[in-house]
C-alpha cells in the first residue's frame, strides 16, 4: 500500500482542502475565501493506472446520482484523453480554470493500492487528510516540474514484448530501454503467425522487477499497424499474456502498441517482420 500526498511549497493560495480516501473512493471538500469559491466532488470508484484532476469551474457535480452546486469538479483525464487526444494540461483548460489537485493511481486492488496526490493550490496547514491506509504528507515545488517526470511515469507499470526468445522493453514514446529489434521476427516452423508474449514489469523497467502476482491480471490492449492480431484485449494471468500476429505475407516494420482501456498506448514497439527462408 502506498499513499503519498504532496503539497506545493511555492503556493500562497488560501484554499482549505479536506481529502478523504477510503478503498477506491475519494472525495474532496475545497473552499477559497479569496476567490469566494466553495464546493465538493467525489470519485466514486478510482480506476487503476488512471489520472484525475480537481479543477475550478462553475456549475454542478453529481455524486452518487445526486446533483449539487460546486465550484470544483473532478475530471477523469484518461477518459477525456482517449476521446480528444490532447495534452492533459490543455484538456483541463477546456473544462475549468485552475488545476487545484491531481490524483494518479497505480494498481488498485483489495490487497494493494498505490496513489499519488499532488495539491497545487493550498498550504500544508490548510490540508486535512482522512485515509484508511498509512500516508505521507510531503513537499514539492511546482516551479521544478518542467524538468521533472510526471508521477505516472514510474507509478504506472509497463509491459515488455517477447517473441522467438527475444524480449524488448520500450516506453510510451517508442524509446527502446532494452533488447534488439533489428533482427526480423518470422513465423516458426509451418506457422503462418508469430507468437508474442506480454510480461508486466514494475514501473518504467528501471528495476527490471517482473510482476507475477495474482493481482497482476489487468487487460492489455494490443494494436498492430500491419497484419492482424488474434486478440486485441489480452487478459494477463500472473502478469503474463500472449497473442498472435498474422502478417499475411507482409515484410517490414510494424508498430505494436500496448496499453490499457483508457490509455491505449503505454508501451510503443517498433519491430520488423520477415519471411521464413
Amino acid at each position: 500500500m502506498m499513499l503519498k500526498v504532496f503539497y506545493n511549497e511555492s503556493s500562497n493560495a488560501d484554499h482549505k482542502i479536506k481529502l478523504t480516501i477510503k478503498e477506491d473512493f475519494c472525495s474532496v471538500i475545497c473552499e477559497s475565501s479569496a476567490d469566494d469559491r466553495y464546493g465538493r466532488d467525489a470519485i466514486e470508484t478510482m480506476l487503476p493506472y488512471n489520472s484525475y484532476v480537481l479543477t475550478e469551474g462553475n456549475g454542478t457535480v453529481k455524486i452518487y446520482r445526486r446533483p449539487m452546486k460546486s465550484d470544483y469538479r473532478f475530471l477523469n483525464m484518461n477518459q477525456l484523453g482517449v476521446s480528444v487526444k490532447l495534452d492533459f494540461a490543455v484538456l483541463t483548460q477546456l473544462f475549468g480554470n485552475t488545476t487545484v489537485m491531481s490524483i494518479d493511481t497505480g494498481i488498485m486492488t483489495d490487497e494493494e493500492r498505490d496513489i499519488i496526490v499532488r495539491i497545487f493550490n493550498g498550504q500544508k496547514e490548510n490540508i486535512t487528510v482522512e485515509a484508511d491506509q498509512d500516508y505521507e504528507l510531503l513537499p514539492f515545488n511546482s516551479e521544478d516540474l518542467i524538468l521533472g517526470d510526471h508521477p505516472r511515469m514510474t507509478l504506472w507499470d509497463s509491459y515488455s514484448l517477447t517473441a522467438s526468445g527475444r524480449e524488448l522493453m520500450a516506453n510510451r514514446k517508442g524509446f527502446l530501454v532494452d533488447g534488439d529489434p533489428e533482427e526480423p521476427f518470422v513465423p516458426e516452423g509451418d506457422k503462418d503467425y508469430i507468437d508474442f508474449t506480454i510480461q508486466k514489469y514494475k514501473g518504467d523497467f528501471s528495476t527490471r522487477e517482473k510482476l507475477t502476482r495474482d493481482m497482476d491480471d489487468e487487460e492489455v490492449f494490443v494494436e498492430s499497424s500491419a497484419g492482424l492480431v488474434n486478440n486485441r484485449r489480452v487478459r494477463l494471468v500472473n502478469g503474463t499474456g500472449s497473442f498472435r500476429l498474422y502478417p499475411f505475407g507482409y515484410e517490414g516494420p510494424v508498430k505494436i502498441k500496448l496499453g490499457r482501456k483508457w490509455y491505449e498506448v503505454w508501451n510503443d514497439y517498433l519491430v520488423f517482420v520477415g519471411k521464413q527462408d
